[in-house]
């Protein structure tokens, strides 16, 4: 008989997420899910069930970047298995996943099937990456721009080292730039004076070459920032 597997599955995608989580508990009955789309509930949940052995991560969770919670899953189970589970399926996400110490990564166009296979093989201590995936996987291995066949791919290329450039905190004002909050209202949302974002968005526009609102929109798009 097998033991019961306990997962955490956090995505703000309400009606996926529990859709999801029903059918894969009526296929395999040693699936026990714990559902949420806020960080804070996330940590209560495993702090209350610590032998919760994989949790299913979104990236964007209603303006939150999920990546950055698994520290601080962690530091509550030092084990926890991770599978990434999102839309988001280009070179930078993947690359910033990888950097978390990720067991799984599965892109929201995969079948369900291949997210139980996920699940199934990560709670084992395996790892398992889609297709789409294991594609970008291989373009961060090489690092090589001879990989990419054609002028688009390159500038793409370009614009993804550009904002590499940037700093974490950059990159949140980047973000709610293309969101097309101003400085008022983002340096109300992350606590910062009105000049110290002011300086951001100016190192933003400098390291990205970034000439008016509309090129950040255009960029954060190509990146996957925003949809």
């Amino acid at each position: 008989m097998q033991s019961l597997l306990k997962i955490l599955f956090i995505d703000d995608h309400s009606g996926l997420r529990d859709g999801i989580s029903m059918i894969l508990s009526k296929r395999n009955s040693n699936y026990n899910f714990f559902n949420t789309d806020k960080k804070a509930d996330a940590l209560e949940i495993l702090s209350n069930n610590k032998d919760i052995g994989v949790a299913v991560v979104d990236i964007n969770l209603a303006g939150e970047n999920g990546l950055e919670m698994i520290q601080d899953f962690r530091k509550i189970i030092p084990d926890l298995k991770i599978i990434v589970f999102t839309m988001f399926d280009d070179l930078l996400h993947v690359e910033d996943a990888l950097k978390k110490n990720i067991q799984g990564y599965v892109t929201k166009d995969a079948t369900i099937d291949e997210l139980e296979e996920a699940i199934s093989l990560v709670s084992e201590g395996k790892l398992f990456y889609n297709k789409v995936a294991t594609e970008m996987m291989h373009s961060i291995i090489h690092k090589d721009t001879s990989a990419f066949q054609n002028s688009e791919e390159q500038d793409m290329t370009e614009l993804f080292n550009r904002y590499k450039t940037l700093t974490q905190k950059e990159q949140e004002v980047f973000m709610y730039l293309a969101q097309e909050k101003d400085i008022y209202e983002i340096s109300k949302i992350l606590g910062k004076s009105d000049k110290t974002v002011a300086n951001q968005k100016s190192l933003i526009y400098q390291k990205m070459n970034i000439a008016d609102r509309l090129d950040v929109i255009r960029m954060a798009k190509k990146l996957g920032v925003i949809l």
